[in-house]
């Protein structure tokens, strides 16, 4: 196992993303990417237009930074949603409003003088086209909707279907899929006093509160096998309005489970929120490969999608109130320890600096 480095003083550029911002504002550089502007990490330092890419990277040459690490985007930096878009949510910024989506881009051929990271926070299992450059550029590239074959990223866009023999014996590819790691969505909302309240009253055994039309067939899989447990006699909490976030925070915690099933990715915020409130996440099993999991009957409970699978798995754990204690006590001293922006940023940067 790598030892850990020093990054507590550790100076980051940070392109698209927020995290590092919001976390280390006062030795961060944030350069904003998308097209729509968000205050949810803070003052950003100004947009990631090619000219400025190119005097922060010079500026890391000279020593003003120690890691770059870039958000990938979605689509093409050339597809009209960015530039059209852009227009329309900055028009005092004209030349930001057309360009800051090529920031990412432009790496591909400027030197970077110091570690470069990528980080995809997407819910898709794919790599886009304009992308695969990172994985030859960066150090690491970070992606939340990990597949459990890696080599799935490439399928639809890379490779019209599934990568065949000839790419996962290439090398090249082996190199570049080598470089792929798991990350998850770091809680960044969740009011502090969580950290440390007492074990909350417990009126229902379950709770959900999420859209299901439009959304995961999982969850549309799941509503029949709700009202079959309501009907059995379990105390379902199902609120039909949108809560605002404490409220949401708050309900959550009086229920024993939190049903947490996937939405547009496996990887969602509500797998965490769930063990802040010290309610244990009822997930469906997991599709993606994961970073410091919350392991079946240690920090969740895990059900299979198939006919009965949600019934019997809740069934199984609400037999067994002591053990749901223990599960949901140690589910928030994993999710402190692992999903919170700090360890995402911390674990980032170690992977960024290690061996430097």
């Amino acid at each position: 196992m790598t030892a850990p480095v020093d990054i507590s003083n550790a100076r980051i550029l940070e392109i698209g993303g927020g995290y590092f911002k919001l976390q280390y504002p006062e030795r961060t550089t944030c350069l904003w990417t998308w097209t729509k502007l968000t205050n949810d990490f803070g003052p950003l330092d100004g947009f990631s237009t090619p000219d400025r890419i190119w005097r922060e990277l010079r500026a890391a040459g000279e020593g003003k930074y120690d890691v770059v690490v870039v958000n990938t985007l979605r689509y093409s930096p050339w597809h009209p949603r960015y530039w059209a878009r852009g227009m329309f949510y900055t028009p005092k910024s004209p030349w930001a409003s057309l360009t800051r989506q090529f920031g990412p881009s432009v790496l591909r051929w400027l030197n970077v003088p110091v570690p470069l990271v990528a980080v995809e926070m997407d819910d898709s299992f794919g790599i886009s086209k304009s992308s695969v450059f990172l994985l030859d550029k960066a150090k690491a590239y970070f992606k939340r909707e990990l597949p459990a074959d890696k080599w799935q990223v490439l399928a639809g866009t890379i490779h019209p279907h599934l990568p065949t023999l000839r790419y996962r014996r290439s090398e090249k590819w082996r190199r570049r899929i080598d470089r792929l790691q798991p990350i998850s969505l770091p809680q960044f909302r969740f009011d502090q006093r969580w950290r440390d309240a007492p074990f909350p009253e417990k009126t229902h055994d379950i709770f959900f509160s999420g859209a299901v039309e439009g959304n995961s067939t999982v969850r549309a899989a799941g509503l029949p096998e709700l009202e079959r447990l309501r009907a059995m006699g379990v105390r379902i909490d199902q609120p039909t309005e949108r809560l605002p976030y404490d409220a949401f925070m708050e309900r959550m915690s009086h229920s024993w489970l939190a049903w947490s099933p996937e939405g547009m990715g496996w990887d969602c915020y509500r797998h965490y929120e769930a063990p802040l409130v010290q309610a244990v996440p009822l997930m469906n099993n997991p599709t993606i490969l994961r970073y410091a999991p919350l392991l079946s009957g240690v920090h969740g409970v895990y059900y299979d999608i198939e006919p009965g699978g949600l019934v019997r798995a809740v069934t199984a754990a609400l037999a067994d109130k002591d053990k749901l204690r223990a599960i949901a006590v140690a589910g928030r001293e994993h999710v402190l320890a692992h999903h919170t922006v700090k360890a995402h940023c911390d674990h980032i940067l170690q992977a960024a600096l290690a061996g430097r």
